[in-house]
């Protein structure tokens, strides 16, 4: 099958599995606070840019279904049919497939959506392992380019001469990635939320409060860095 056919076959699959019906809709109300704007310039959004925009994200999101089924049934060695068909006889495996097509949809990263499409494979590959998947495509779910980015700074090694072991503190981080300036705080809660990054210092001597942080990454977050970081060449 080529890569074309492929990925029609896949986009069909992904009709056919119900997540078209996950596309965004468009429903604009003119009363509250939309009122205040002008009345010619919502009637030309209601009636030009609105469709044009929604039919643009309602792509975005087929294309990105499409792509996370056909990742996932390369990863599990199957061929589209037999996969979507394994996929359609377990209430465990359509819930999976629903978390990780979702996911998809929302992120602008081709690398999350190959590491989603890996981790659905997964799941359908080996059932046993269908939990696990779950787990991480709700880690992965939250992951944006933002938490990409410092996923991947406190990762690395801290260079400032302490222990190996220590973390990173929220000036070494702001130095190194300016631009999480006004994110960083939201950005470190997510991943502590989600059980991808603590704070080393916490508890021990020393450590602990503003300016002792000790940011690392947990074994999860280093998994599911791993995976965003498995992004193949066939897949971009």
């Amino acid at each position: 099958m080529t890569e074309e056919s492929t990925g029609r076959k896949a986009a069909e699959i992904a009709t056919r599995l119900g997540t078209a019906a996950a596309g965004a809709s468009l429903g604009l109300a003119v009363a509250g606070p939309l009122g205040a704007i002008g009345g010619a310039l919502l009637q030309e959004a209601l009636s030009q840019a609105g469709p044009r925009l929604m039919d643009a994200v309602n792509r975005r999101r087929s294309q990105a279904a499409a792509q996370v089924i056909a990742v996932g049934a390369d990863t599990a060695g199957m061929g589209l049919d037999t996969f979507s068909d394994t996929i359609e006889s377990s209430a465990e495996l359509l819930a999976l497939l629903a978390e990780t097509v979702q996911a998809a949809m929302e992120t602008p990263l081709e690398a999350k959506i190959y590491a989603l499409g890996v981790c659905l494979g997964t799941g359908v590959e080996d059932d046993t392992r269908v939990d696990a998947a779950r787990l991480r495509v709700r880690g992965l779910a939250r992951i944006e380019p933002q938490e990409a980015k410092l996923m991947a700074l406190l990762d690395q090694p801290n260079p400032n001469g302490r222990d190996p072991w220590l973390g990173w503190n929220r000036a070494e981080i702001l130095e190194r990635l300016p631009g999480l300036s006004e994110a960083l705080d939201a950005c470190i809660a997510l991943l502590v939320a989600e059980g991808l990054a603590t704070d080393r210092g916490l508890g021990a001597w020393g450590g602990g409060g503003p300016g002792k942080e000790q940011w690392i990454l947990t074994a999860f977050g280093t998994e599911c860095l791993r995976l965003l970081q498995a992004l193949t060449p066939a897949s971009e």
